[in-house]
């Protein structure tokens, strides 16, 4: 089992724990309900007796003596009563649990977790071809987001809160004539954009560079975020440990390789990739050689890359070199954006202190 199926099959659980959960309450209730009407309830367990002695005479038959003991002395003159007895008693009877439902009808209630799909997780259409359901789509992009790797934390996919970043252009400080508030709005954009275009010319890579503490890691961890809820698979990553997870290695034993080559294959198909912090490791020739072919098979494939750096594409392009520094340059097919601005976090400590 792939790990794309590994997630699809938790979300199809746990649709199924929540449908039965939930008949399961709502049988509750009807109890409830029931036992809360004395008088009925005990009109449709005597008729329910009644049904019982009528059928076995129906069939020539004597009601079994479990079934009397189960009815006790309560119940014990059902049992004696003959054949015209029991159907008066029955007209009699189906009369009364019909007058006292009537007066205490229950409301419509629900008879689905998902009123929609009918607790299946899909719907068909008139043709009969099948999609996931929005009750299951809802469960599966928590999943999704579960098994993504993102760090703890609050990663909404929403513009920049005001008062993070600078309303004030400073070129000086921060080599730019636009300030840092107009720049992050403007990444937050294209950071969305660039999720949610599947067109077949939507462009496959996205490059957020910055200072350390701006934003990009946030930045990208609300990208998985957004993708997560439009259900396309998510993984994100240090640099280390993509390169980690793709390097060939010897395994002691099948279990270690299929973990190993499940994720893998995650790596390299899902929907979307985030590798964060490009240059704070020294990557040896062979990991290099690995980010190459990662970013080249996933875009052959037209799948989604983003990676952060607080190096530039200049400085990419003379720590790394022309071949990776020429992945971004491509604006034909990647997104380059830049967030300026000082530390966030160094920002808030002295907010916090003042």
């Amino acid at each position: 089992m792939t790990e794309r199926e590994r997630i699809i099959s938790l979300a199809g659980d746990e649709l199924s724990g929540r449908a039965r959960a939930f008949a399961a309450e709502a049988r509750k209730a009807e109890l409830s309900r029931l036992l809360s009407l004395p008088e009925l309830s005990e009109a449709r367990t005597r008729l329910g007796y009644v049904y019982s002695c009528l059928d076995n005479i129906e069939i020539g038959k004597k009601v079994s003596a479990r079934v009397a003991g189960t009815a006790g002395e309560r119940y014990a003159d059902v049992f004696a009563m003959r054949r015209d007895a029991l159907l008066a008693e029955k007209e009699r009877l189906e009369a009364l649990t019909e007058k006292l439902e009537a007066e205490n009808k229950a409301p419509e209630a629900r008879k689905y977790y998902c009123p929609l799909c009918l607790d299946k997780g899909y719907l068909e259409d008139g043709a009969g071809n099948a999609r996931r359901c929005r009750c299951f789509n809802e469960i599966l992009s928590g999943f999704i987001l579960e098994a993504s790797g993102i760090p703890e934390g609050r990663f909404e996919p929403e513009p920049p809160e005001k008062g993070i970043y600078s309303p004030v252009a400073d070129k000086a400080r921060y080599g730019s004539e636009e300030s840092p508030e107009k720049t992050a709005v403007a990444a937050y954009r294209a950071a969305m954009d660039f999720v949610s275009d599947r067109s077949p010319s939507s462009k496959t890579k996205m490059f957020i560079t910055g200072r350390v503490g701006v934003g990009k890691t946030h930045l990208a961890c609300c990208m998985a975020t957004a993708a997560a809820r439009q259900c396309l698979f998510v993984r994100y990553g240090s640099i280390s440990v993509i390169l980690d997870a793709i390097q060939n290695r010897i395994f002691n034993s099948d279990e270690e390789r299929e973990t190993y080559e499940n994720r893998r294959e995650y790596i390299e198909n899902c929907d979307l990739l985030i590798i964060d912090d490009l240059g704070v490791e020294n990557v040896t020739e062979r990991r290099f050689e690995n980010l190459i072919t990662l970013l080249d098979k996933r875009t052959d494939s037209g799948r989604k890359t983003v990676i952060t750096s607080n190096l530039g594409l200049r400085e990419i392009k003379e720590v790394y070199g022309e071949r990776l520094a020429s992945r971004f340059i491509d604006l034909k097919n990647s997104v380059n954006v830049r967030l300026l601005g000082d530390d966030i976090r160094l920002m808030r400590i002295g907010s916090d202190r003042s």
